[in-house]
């Protein structure tokens, strides 16, 4: 007698698993998705900072005839060269993201090799859009992805 109550359980029970990760499955990639996408967002600040400051850092380091090298208006070469590293470096997570851009400043304008800088500033500017979870972070960051920042400031070891 105890062992067709047992079968007769079982089969009412048949498929609940199923059903259970049907209910649950949504609101675990739920709490996945942003965790995930703000990690990534960590991970590309940093190596935006990162390539910031080194781009900076070569900046101070130029000599006085570096900075003041004639370039006949144009942006000076070690103001271009710290452009390069920074962009080199942006080079290992170019595949994520949207838009990148660094830009050197002396003295809180382009540099121009007109004069000697004071303080020496490289900014990074990456936009970030997930590619995986879009569904869900666009409400939140936007259409266009989220903008990033990293902005170095250093002063020039020539003076």
């Amino acid at each position: 007698m105890k062992r067709s109550f047992r079968r007769c359980f079982r089969r009412t029970e048949q498929g609940s698993v199923a059903v259970e990760t049907a209910i649950v499955l949504p609101v675990l990639i739920l709490f996945l998705a942003v965790p995930f996408f703000l990690a990534r967002i960590f991970w590309y600040y940093s190596v935006a900072e990162k390539a910031a400051h080194d781009g900076a850092r070569f900046l101070t380091q130029a000599s006085r005839m570096e900075i003041q090298a004639s370039t006949g208006g144009a942006e000076p070469g070690v103001a271009a060269l710290a452009r390069a590293i920074a962009n080199a470096e942006l080079d290992e997570i170019r595949p994520g993201l949207v838009g990148a851009a660094a830009a050197a400043q002396c003295d809180g304008v382009p540099c121009d090799g007109l004069s000697i800088p004071s303080m020496v500033r490289v900014v990074v500017r990456i936009r970030v859009r997930d590619e995986i979870f879009g569904f869900i972070t666009d409400p939140l960051f936007g259409e266009d992805g989220l903008l990033l920042t990293a902005d170095v400031t250093m002063r020039y070891a020539g003076n």
